[in-house]
């Protein structure tokens, strides 16, 4: 998102100004003003220019997607990067290309760092909490299927044998995959113990 500042007598002024330089109209801009400016004495003296920062308006998706973009071709991967599905503040882009593997890297690390960075910018341009979700190739959909399964055998486990299960360490994202698969389940209840990347969920009958 480009972003620029301008002067004027008066914000209508600045906007004016701003709109002028981005090749845009006003009404295509959103703007904060830093300065209100004052008006100098007899006109002249003491006055202050008002002063704002403009962008061009543009949703959350497309920004996220922009982000993305010049993230991927920095890093020199040959892909190019899509919004999947855009509800506001809630986005899905996904990476297609080649050497995907590189975009995902060892058991989705990769992938996580660029939909960290990419949701933080976002997030700090508009001034709000976007969530933004990046997939690659399909990984995150057969990621979140794989741990469906495990989720599914795990708690037909403890439903046979009536004992607790402590699931292998996992991220927040992924302990929270499963704890979703298992809301539903009326003869299991889960939670968390441990602490950093040993932090792991536990299933045990109700």
């Amino acid at each position: 998102m480009k972003k620029i500042k301008m002067k004027g007598k008066e914000v209508a002024e600045a906007l004016a100004g701003a709109a002028k330089v981005l090749g845009k109209m006003t009404d295509q801009l959103e703007y904060k003003v830093l300065n209100e400016g004052r008006p100098g004495v007899l006109g002249v003296f003491g006055g202050e220019e008002a002063e704002i920062e403009a962008w061009e308006k543009i949703p959350p998706a497309q920004e996220a997607q922009d982000v993305l973009q010049e993230i991927i071709n920095k890093i020199g991967l040959m892909a190019i990067s899509e919004i999947k599905k855009d509800a506001g503040d809630e986005v899905e882009i996904n990476i297609k290309g080649e050497e995907l593997g590189q975009a995902i890297g060892k058991e989705g690390a990769t992938l996580m760092a660029l939909q960290t960075i990419v949701s933080s910018m976002v997030s700090n341009a508009y001034g709000r909490k976007i969530r933004v979700y990046i997939d690659a190739g399909g990984y995150r959909e057969r990621h979140e299927q794989a741990l469906a399964r495990l989720a599914s055998e795990a708690a037909k486990d403890v439903i046979e044998s009536g004992k607790e299960k402590a699931l292998p360490p996992m991220s927040a994202a992924d302990r929270r995959i499963i704890h979703m698969s298992l809301a539903e389940n009326d003869k299991v209840q889960t939670y968390s113990e441990g602490e950093g990347a040993e932090r792991r969920l536990i299933i045990a009958p109700k």
